[in-house]
């Protein structure tokens, strides 16, 4: 495959690692709140109930459970991709200056 269509395929590829692996993280996030704090999650910190504790505790396992997820999709994705064409797997495309000057 040649540049687009690999890059397309590979973000395909990344989207069918995903899935599975937000699913394990979302039940290792909750796991791990109901080991830190015995109350439901505050999932809307604008909640009178919610104290200033848990909405930072809960903030730090999503937090790092995103960051993980993150992680194992980007490298999860590489090693199937590695092992499926024997390449490398696609940069992604390279942003035209008038982009970099927009984000900037």
């Amino acid at each position: 495959m040649a540049g687009g269509a690999s890059r397309f395929a590979f973000k395909i590829l990344s989207s069918l690692v995903a899935v599975p692996v937000g699913k394990a993280i979302a039940n290792a996030s909750g796991k791990a709140w109901t080991t830190a704090r015995p109350d439901n999650p505050p999932h809307n910190p604008k909640e009178v109930q919610t104290n200033w504790k848990d909405a930072v505790i809960f903030a730090l396992i999503t937090g790092v459970g995103a960051a993980v997820a993150q992680l194992l999709t980007t490298k999860g994705a590489d090693t199937l991709w590695r092992a499926m064409t024997g390449k490398p797997s696609p940069r992604p495309k390279a942003k035209s200056k008038q982009d970099a000057v927009v984000a900037a």
